[in-house]
């Protein structure tokens, strides 16, 4: 390989990244219910109770980051014939469908230790397949653009399984005569699930290659410690993904008590839903223009605090029916600009990766994305461990009326620590140091390196002989 050669920049044929990003459509089908209404199903259908769920849905979320770590420091350590990554995400797939399938389809006898168990092991199974799955990819895409290309795809599948749930939702009404949630539509879901994963995920394996290694070193544990301390970047990185998350969870754990008990328009939830996940779908494209012109972080950032101010709109709304299209208009400005700080962070943070390889000549991928997904999963839990218990402190039960104190906290948790964090991230990540040129120089210096490795590993072979 000449230098030439090394440094020309490799196109993923499209094809492939749709092999490779299918399998998110079907995880992210089953995502959102997971946080949004599977809860509220358990309390209303099985014997588990409320509290016993938010507990136990924080704890499968911290013990599934824990594993997080150890997930992506045995898959950079993984020799196979199929690759590094791909046994890991075969088997994690099985785990996922089994789990799902009993955690969509309790009988109502079932309560806090059916949940518990079924939560925990989805989640495992989870692990097993994303963080392999996005170390992958940064092996696959190798160029500062590429790397936006391939997130976009991931985002587009994701935002693509999140919008068939909820038309799943809507689409059961001529069979029950109801959109609301039932275990029925829930059967459905889980079986498309079981069946739709192991196929897309085989597809995946079969037909898309490993991205190329260009490291010999094999990483530690003392190794990955010492990298990770060591990684302004990094560091930079996950200062602004935990405020933001831990913000975002806040936001999320009352996104439905706000549309359903405040603005009364709980029906319409699903196509509030949808139309925020079809504008996003929509507007990658741009997103993408964006991002090559300005630079990832700075599209980050301005997102962030764009999407912190957004939903202030909804006080100047009376709650009720009247409100319903202008909360559709809401809802899409936010999927809008919700398309920006979707396609980035897994682009970026692949960069982060190619940083490290430079300073240490070792790959840790898939170390990198396992502590991308604790920092979301703690991030993120934490952010629901505080959103519920604070409308709790200001009266908010399920059959309080949302006036006086119990509004001002309802909307304080929905909009006040979601500004505050918001805004707090995009400053944070705004000066972030790795853009477009940098990111060339660093990985130009990673293939010169390969070739003279290469080329020494050569000479001396032919020195032996």
């Amino acid at each position: 390989m000449t230098n030439a050669e090394a440094t020309n920049e490799r196109h993923i044929p499209t094809f492939q990244l749709l092999l490779y990003s299918s399998p998110t459509l079907a995880i992210s089908m089953v995502m959102m219910p997971l946080a949004f209404v599977i809860p509220a199903y358990y309390d209303a259908h099985t014997a588990a109770t409320l509290t016993m769920i938010g507990l136990i849905s924080m704890a499968s979320r911290f013990f599934d980051a824990f594993t997080d770590p150890m997930i992506g420091w045995l898959s950079d350590r993984t020799r196979s014939p199929i690759g590094k990554r791909k046994p890991w995400i075969i088997g994690g797939a099985f785990i996922t469908a089994i789990s799902l399938y009993h955690l969509f389809t309790p009988d109502s006898s079932d309560g806090n230790a059916y949940y518990a168990t079924w939560s925990v092991l989805f989640f495992l199974g989870y692990t097993l397949v994303d963080v392999p799955q996005r170390a992958w990819g940064v092996e696959l895409a190798e160029s500062y653009d590429e790397r936006s290309r391939l997130s976009a795809y991931l985002t587009a599948f994701t935002v693509l399984g999140t919008f068939l749930f909820w038309l799943a939702i809507l689409a059961q009404e001529p069979l029950t005569g109801t959109t609301e949630l039932n275990p029925d539509v829930f059967r459905w879901i889980a079986w498309f699930f079981v069946i739709l994963l192991p196929v897309m995920i085989v597809l995946a394996v079969i037909k898309v290659p490993d991205g190329r290694q260009l490291t010999v070193e094999v990483p530690t544990l003392a190794s990955m410690l010492a990298s990770f301390r060591g990684n302004r970047p990094l560091w930079r990185y996950v200062a602004a993904m935990a405020v933001w998350q831990i913000g975002n969870g806040i936001f999320t754990a009352v996104l439905y008590i706000v549309i359903g008990r405040y603005m009364l328009l709980s029906a319409s939830f699903p196509i509030f839903l949808m139309t925020y996940s079809a504008v996003l779908f929509a507007s990658m494209p741009l997103w993408l223009r964006l991002i090559h012109h300005f630079g990832k972080h700075r599209v980050w950032a301005g997102s962030w605090a764009i999407n912190a101010v957004i939903p202030f709109a909804i006080l100047f709304l009376e709650p009720g029916q009247q409100s319903f299209w202008p909360v559709v208009i809401l809802t899409g400005v936010q999927g809008f600009i919700a398309a920006g700080f979707h396609v980035v962070p897994m682009a970026l943070l692949g960069d982060i990766v190619d940083y490290d390889i430079l300073k240490t000549d070792v790959n840790r991928a898939g170390n990198y994305y396992a502590l991308y997904t604790l920092l979301y999963k703690f991030s993120n839990g934490a952010g629901l461990g505080i959103g519920l218990p604070l409308i709790a402190v200001f009266g908010y039960t399920a059959d309080a009326v949302v006036e006086g104190s119990v509004k001002f906290g309802l909307l304080f948790t929905y909009l006040g620590l979601p500004l505050v964090f918001g805004l707090t991230a995009a400053w944070i990540i705004w000066g972030f140091p790795i853009d477009a040129r940098r990111h060339a120089i660093i990985r130009k210096r990673i293939e010169q390196r390969a070739v003279r490795q290469a080329r020494d590993a050569a000479l001396a072979e032919a020195a032996g002989d």
